[in-house]
């Protein structure tokens, strides 16, 4: 029997369009949702099916999900700093019911859906695993508890739901953390919260996509998978690499908890006469977010069979010099690079 159908949401943003070229490699059919339907044109060509539509908009929701065996939902609001908080509920949470409905009445019943390791918030222990206590510390974390709420609700009209929590995601086409770093690195002083001994986890955006289709083939229905690179970074190192690559050497100085929140609003004000976006809006929660670590327990989905070929010391250096060339029309001959690392 021929492989069913795939419908990829987001297919033209970072994880998404990972997943699509995963699953072209496989050469699976897919469809992509798209609410600009000539950028998902650009970039895949006519390898793909493109469905023109929106999560706002049920009917195209239903066009998008007929002859459709499995569903990837990955798009969704993202940057707070856009969206107001009832845009972030009525298209992570709303946006997301529609689709199950719509799903529902062209009777597919395999969906995988992106979260985020933000439902757990800041200030967490280190190892933090799936089955720790939900605590989101802003709307984006708390549209994706609700959401991830009514994706686990499916499972009583007999779907077979998988959900996927990623830390944070580099790679092509990365709209948000890449150029953030990118410009924070070039700074000539960029103080290191409590000296830079915080630590993170990362993921490269083609193994996250690994772990998609590998969580949609063999992931236990309703259960919720953590998903990293593995490794543990500190604060300092990540920087450190970043600033390498860039051949940038901003002076770092260690800035303690109670000098960050005094600081803070002389830093939004340099953020505006500089045109810096990331010192313009730092506010408490991000401020709680650089003094926190993020490191996540994938033990989960590694007893499934993942495991991530792209480490962030190569893998970041690599992406950040693609983005100090022409990061945008360098997009999809840079979608091969990633692949061939792997």
């Amino acid at each position: 029997m021929a492989e069913p159908r795939v419908l990829v949401t987001g297919g033209t943003g970072l994880v998404g369009g990972a997943i699509v070229r995963a699953l072209l490699k496989r050469k699976r059919l897919a469809r992509v949702l798209a609410r600009i339907p000539a950028r998902a044109r650009a970039l895949f060509g006519e390898r793909v099916e493109i469905a023109a539509g929106d999560l706002r908009d049920p009917e195209s929701l239903r066009r998008a999900c007929e002859g459709i065996g499995e569903i990837y939902h990955v798009a969704g609001a993202v940057d707070t700093h856009i969206h107001s908080d009832g845009e972030f509920l009525d298209t992570n949470v709303e946006g997301t019911r529609r689709l199950l409905e719509a799903a529902r009445a062209a009777g597919t019943s395999k969906f995988v859906y992106t979260s985020s390791v933000s439902v757990y918030g800041d200030r967490l222990p280190l190892g933090v695993a799936e089955n720790a206590p939900v605590r989101p510390a802003g709307i984006y974390g708390v549209s994706k508890v609700r959401a991830e709420r009514v994706v686990q609700a499916a499972t009583a009209a007999g779907f077979r739901v998988v959900i996927v929590r990623p830390c944070i995601v580099y790679g092509p086409g990365d709209r948000y953390f890449l150029p953030q770093a990118a410009r924070v690195v070039r700074l000539p002083v960029l103080p290191l919260p409590d000296g830079g001994r915080r630590v993170v986890d990362l993921v490269h955006a083609a193994d996250l996509a690994e772990a998609h289709l590998l969580i949609m083939d063999v992931g236990r229905p309703g259960e919720v998978y953590n998903v990293t690179d593995g490794r543990c970074y500190h604060a300092a190192d990540l920087i450190r690499w970043m600033a390498g690559a860039l051949n940038c050497s901003p002076w770092q100085p260690t800035i303690p908890w109670w000098l960050a929140v005094s600081v803070r609003p002389l830093a939004n004000i340099v953020g505006r006469l500089r045109g810096l976006p990331e010192l313009r809006r730092v506010g408490r929660q991000e401020l709680n977010g650089l003094f926190s670590d993020y490191h996540f327990d994938i033990s989960k989905i590694t007893a499934l069979g993942y495991a991530p070929r792209i480490d962030a010391r190569g893998g970041l250096a690599d992406e950040l010099r693609v983005h100090a060339g022409s990061y945008g029309t360098a997009y999809r001959a840079h979608a091969g690079v990633a692949s061939r690392q792997g």
